[in-house]
């Protein structure tokens, strides 16, 4: 305390205890302040006993000493057997590092006081770091008085001050009640599930860090082989650690030679394009071209896909003479793919953003933003997660491209879009689709929108052939015109 008072100044007075959960430190602002009092709460099956354990297994792991106390709760056999299933577990720190002890009898007995008096030992004969209390609800279920619990939650919270051991309680409640458990804790933390038809996802939530500064709001977390693993919410790290994109002025080709004509040479390098087109007029092909170029010209570029898995795609650019195997083969390509089934979008985010950042990726194809958007659990988040996620690229200057579909015919987005106006995401936005010329339906581009550079604003007849996509000449309005004419005409005679 003394070297507190007389540096006033000092930046970190709080030493943080780290959870050793991939992304969960990242929500709790860095870690756990030490030799504080914590509650984890949710419902049966929500998680509470994995996370507590898995802080504990990875500290006992470091040579800390971890205390395991359990009231109304499985049975050590049972809970340990649980945990075996994880990659976290080591047999050889139990009775070790990691010890376990029972004292639902010590509460039926001695009420708060003999539970109290039982912590108070513990703690002092195995000198602890860290203390989990398993089963908690059942010191409230005992019956006690209002003030009675209270005055115990400020004794155990006095208490590992004093002893400076860090200590969990697992409960199976939910919601930030004004309960002794909830308010006199240093932090809060709850598990929950959200549910969407028949697909369910878990989330974290931290209600309050004394001492940190913690991301709000949900977070998604996963269970796997390797235990829990946070993915903290792409806008909540974005608005928290806010970063201006950098402008560049320099121009990144398309790989298709008249498209480059009509845009002037190409789109800023770190923008955002939307490839906006009906089903099958080529906006896959245009993004092919656009990667081939960067492999050519030795850049680093990752494919994310929804609906044609990477063999497929490599056989789709081969048919049009662009050959992506040897670049898959070298890792100068990568390609992600994830049919939007059951999937968790916060996952697939980082996985992107890591592999852009690891790989320094400069060029980027979405191939599929309606399956992304599908995805998406929570109605009206879809806006807010997009511009997080094209803000961090832009912060990379990455290069992007996305691929949107249209109906079969028209340009009219689907009434369910909610990822809010085109404009506001993309710098530049190409239109792809159908027009119908004689009777016959051609396909047709058009530059809608394209930041910081001339175009040419004619729309132009786009060509598939073995040799790819190559654009034809500026489409004759006046002709088009006529046609129109001429079918509504027709339509419009008298049967």
């Amino acid at each position: 305390m003394k070297n507190l008072q007389n540096n006033p100044q000092t930046k970190h007075r709080l030493s943080l205890l780290k959870s050793g959960v991939a992304g969960f430190d990242e929500v709790l602002g860095g870690g756990f302040p030490r030799h504080s009092l914590y509650l984890i709460q949710g419902l049966a099956g929500s998680g509470k006993t994995t996370l507590a354990c898995q802080i504990g297994f990875d500290h006992a792991a470091k040579g800390e000493k971890v205390l395991i106390l359990t009231l109304i709760a499985e049975t050590h056999g049972k809970m340990l057997n649980h945990l075996s299933n994880f990659s976290f577990f080591d047999e050889r720190l139990i009775g070790q590092n990691i010890l376990m002890f029972g004292g639902y009898n010590e509460l039926v007995k001695g009420g708060l006081d003999g539970l109290l008096q039982l912590i108070t030992e513990m703690l002092a004969k195995h000198n602890a770091d860290i203390l989990i209390i398993d089963g908690f609800r059942s010191v409230r279920d005992s019956s006690p008085t209002t003030i009675g619990l209270s005055e115990f939650m400020l004794s155990l919270s006095s208490l590992v001050a004093s002893m400076e051991c860090t200590t969990f309680l697992l409960s199976p409640t939910e919601g930030n009640v004004a309960d002794s458990e909830n308010t006199l804790v240093d932090g809060l933390i709850e598990l929950s599930q959200h549910e969407k038809g028949m697909q369910l996802i878990r989330e974290i939530k931290v209600f309050k860090i004394r001492g940190g500064k913690h991301l709000l709001g949900r977070h998604v977390f996963e269970v796997g082989e390797d235990g829990i693993v946070v993915y903290p919410r792409l806008e909540a790290i974005s608005t928290l650690n806010p970063i201006a994109d950098s402008a560049s002025n320099s121009l990144v080709g398309f790989g298709i030679p008249g498209w480059n004509t009509i845009t002037k040479g190409g789109v800023n390098r770190g923008s955002t394009t939307e490839l906006l087109g009906n089903p099958g007029v080529g906006k896959t092909l245009m993004g092919l071209h656009f990667i081939y170029e960067g492999l050519q010209r030795g850049e680093q570029c990752l494919i994310v896909g929804f609906y044609e898995s990477p063999l497929r795609l490599i056989a789709k650019a081969r048919s049009v003479n662009i050959e992506l195997s040897n670049y898959v083969d070298s890792g100068q390509l990568q390609i992600i793919w994830n049919p939007p089934l059951e999937i968790s979008v916060d996952a697939l985010a980082r996985k992107i953003l890591e592999n852009v950042s690891d790989r320094k990726v400069l060029r980027l194809f979405v191939d599929g933003m309606d399956g992304l958007l599908d995805i998406v659990m929570h109605v009206g988040r879809a806006r807010s997660f997009l511009t997080a996620l094209v803000n961090e690229l832009r912060v990379r200057e990455v290069t992007s491209f996305f691929t949107r579909e249209l109906p079969y015919f028209g340009n009219k987005l689907p009434e369910n879009a909610d990822s809010g106006p085109s404009s506001i995401l993309y710098e530049n936005i190409m239109l792809l689709q159908y027009v119908e010329i004689s009777g016959i339906n051609h396909r047709q581009i058009a530059v809608l929108k394209l930041r910081q550079n001339g175009y040419d604003a004619a729309n132009h007849i786009m060509l598939i052939s073995n040799n790819g996509v190559s654009i034809g000449r500026a489409v004759s309005t006046e002709k088009l015109a006529q046609e129109i004419i001429k079918n509504n005409a027709l339509n419009n005679e008298p049967q």
